[in-house]
């Protein structure tokens, strides 16, 4: 047993509970100050809490991983692809707030003078563009900010790309890890794979960001169980890495759970989405987060699934998507579907666990 690897995972857990903790309510006073709040679609309650409450988490791991933390192999990517996706979960937040508080729309100002480019009007008659925007807005994470939903997924993409790239071209990856069976060699589909798993990843999440504490806990839950992975496969740098959000979450869950004080924003989920796509991906874990996320890609997958059965068949598979809504409309109270839902995370993240060490 490694006691001082778990003590220095400790030391950064509690740094960055601190940390997260003493930044909570002076953010929470300056977003409630300049209406900085949710704009809900389905919680008539929740207009007006403050949002991009998971800046303060990104920020507090952000920082002590680059000053104590900082390790070329293991935690400079997912550190550096946490903060890309974080501007832009922060911008679809900026934006969504531009608009309910009636400042100039500058975004969209860019975005009306971009649309005289040659390129976007050659891509408004070509069929095949149509067709992707249409996809995209059915499978994509929800709207209401001012992205376009196909704009957010040219930004994943190329976020989601760069990760492809950088796992098969520099790092040199083209296998995934199997149970039992060790390592399996997939060639030219690796970087396809790793593209597709990350896209499912951060969007599924983002979809599960609905209720008081749902993400938050569920995060949680999954950065325990990559915490264990890390610190048994010998990743110890990552290991501390995973403690960090642990202790970062804790003091947003103190204030995210019903009736939250503040939600955590797109700048929180995609961030969160993101960093639990490329653990499973540096842990050469992927088929274990098929159970450490199983929560989160159930709940998240429901959504167009809901969506392609009603343009296709005309008829709802669930009273409303993604499901954790359909249990709120069965009667079930919200702090009853996220408790239940952390539970579940707990017995699938637990045989995560199980795999990954097989």
């Amino acid at each position: 047993m490694d006691y001082l690897g778990i003590r220095i995972d400790l030391l950064l857990l509690f740094l960055t509970f601190f940390i997260s903790f003493g930044l909570y309510p002076f953010w929470i006073n300056f977003v409630y100050k300049f209406n900085m709040g949710e704009v809900s679609r389905v919680h008539e309650h929740k207009q007006g809490i403050p949002t991009m409450g998971g800046l303060v988490f990104v920020l507090a791991v952000a920082v002590i991983t680059l000053v104590l933390n900082r390790s070329r192999t293991q935690t400079l990517l997912p550190i550096f692809i946490a903060l890309v996706s974080g501007l832009l979960g922060l911008l679809e937040d900026f934006t969504k707030v531009y608009k309910k508080s009636g400042l100039p729309a500058l975004f969209e100002f860019k975005i009306n003078v971009t649309k005289s480019w040659g390129i976007l009007n050659f891509l408004k008659a070509f069929r095949p563009w149509a067709a992707f925007k249409e996809f995209s807005r059915v499978v994509g994470s929800a709207g209401g900010s001012g992205l376009e939903t196909y704009q957010k997924f040219i930004i994943q993409g190329l976020i989601g790309g760069f990760m492809a790239y950088w796992a098969y071209f520099k790092l040199g990856w083209d296998y995934i890890w199997m149970p039992l069976l060790g390592n399996i060699h997939l060639g030219f589909l690796y970087p396809i794979f790793i593209f597709l798993f990350f896209i499912a990843v951060l969007n599924a999440v983002a979809f599960t960001d609905g209720l008081d504490g749902l993400a938050g806990g569920l995060a949680l839950i999954a950065f325990l169980t990559f915490w264990a992975i890390s610190r048994s496969l010998g990743y110890n740098s990552l290991a501390g890495f995973c403690a960090s959000f642990v202790g970062a979450l804790l003091p947003f869950l103190y204030f995210n759970v019903f009736p939250a004080r503040i939600m955590m924003g797109n700048v929180g989920s995609h961030v969160l989405g993101a960093v639990l796509a490329v653990l499973a991906v540096v842990t050469h874990r992927e088929v274990a987060f098929i159970f450490i996320g199983l929560v989160f890609l159930v709940d998240g997958v429901t959504s167009p699934l809901q969506q392609f059965s009603v343009k296709l068949t005309r008829k709802r598979l669930f009273r409303m998507a993604p499901i954790h809504h359909h249990f709120e409309q069965l009667g079930w109270p919200e702090s009853k579907v996220a408790l239940r839902f952390w539970i579940f995370g707990m017995i699938f993240g637990l045989f995560g666990l199980f795999i990954a060490l097989l």
